[in-house]
């Protein structure tokens, strides 16, 4: 200010000091950081919208998120998505497993009409499309491992996974469990696995899966079935509108697809602990069917080694 501040008043130099201040040291511009928004996180909007013959104007897949509390690994955390059974959604399943694996980001999205679109159920949404359109928006987001994409299905999202492994061509799913509901005589007949080309259901023999593709190869696979099972007959047959494949024979055909190349054997398989659940391994545990006696559930035993399968 040199020789001009003698003759201003000390009330007007105390005013304009207070204000210099107050300007430098605003609490506002030194707590406020940029928003990165290249982070995934449980307030994302990842809805998926899709359209087809029920909804030509659209719909929006709803998303549940979870995303591991610790530090983001360097090459982004691994996904899990979930995929509930017929009549459920995509909270329930995210609840169920949210405090059972921790160390992937989660995402449980719901089926249109509460279902997932196979054979003869409420939905004929294109969900496996739904799914490739999610994890090529997950490229968006520096915390997501997309060479790590996980899947577990349940029922009638276990059907869905099911068609996942056959269908989908991307690498970076490396493992799909299905838990209660093995491979159909739709998706596997004739030493060849189908998709289906436009509608499903209806009277169609094979339920409209009349494109003989090819699964990929290296993908790690779980089928968890049992023999008491009211709803998905393990050692096959009809129910809820599909032909059931043997449980057994569904899996020893996807090891084939991975390799496997040994007749094929009817074993009692290996015992798990003292429990009632038996494993049968194919490719060094790469495809692993667990025959088990708890309805149209898991037991602990089967679930235990579902997260391993996932985790490890």
């Amino acid at each position: 200010m040199g020789i001009y501040m003698k003759y201003l008043s000390p009330l007007f130099l105390a005013v304009c000091l207070s204000l210099s201040c107050s300007k430098e040291t605003s609490p506002t511009e030194e707590t406020v950081e940029p928003i990165d928004q290249n982070l995934l996180t449980a307030a994302t909007d990842l809805r998926i919208s899709k359209s087809w013959s029920q909804e030509p104007q659209g719909w929006l897949y709803p998303m549940n998120i979870a995303v591991p509390t610790q530090d983001t690994p360097s090459n982004g955390f691994p996904i899990l998505i979930l995929l509930h059974g017929n009549g459920g959604n995509g909270s329930g399943m995210l609840n169920e497993w949210k405090t059972l694996i921790t160390n992937h980001i989660l995402i449980a999205p719901s089926g249109y009409r509460k279902s997932w679109n196979i054979s003869d159920e409420a939905s004929e949404a294109p969900d496996v499309e739904m799914l490739s359109d999610l994890i090529e928006k997950l490229s968006e987001f520096e915390n997501a491992d997309l060479q790590r994409i996980r899947i577990i299905g349940y029922s009638n999202g276990a059907a869905l996974a099911n068609r996942v492994f056959i269908e989908n061509k991307n690498e970076g799913i490396d493992r799909i469990a299905a838990v209660v509901s093995q491979l159909s005589k739709a998706q596997y007949r004739d030493n060849s696995f189908y998709a289906p080309s436009g509608a499903t259901g209806g009277s169609d023999t094979y339920d409209g899966y009349d494109l003989s593709t090819t699964p990929i190869q290296g993908r790690a696979y779980l089928s968890i079935c049992n023999e008491n099972d009211p709803i998905i007959p393990y050692f096959g047959g009809a129910s809820v509108g599909v032909e059931f494949l043997p449980a057994k024979e569904a899996v020893y055909q996807i090891a084939k697809s991975q390799g496997h190349d040994a007749p094929y054997e009817d074993s009692d398989g290996s015992q798990l602990q003292n429990s009632s659940t038996y494993e049968y391994s194919y490719l060094d545990k790469q495809v692993v069917h667990l025959r088990g006696f708890a309805n149209h559930g898991m037991s602990d035993t089967a679930r235990n080694y579902l997260i391993n399968f996932i985790t490890n």
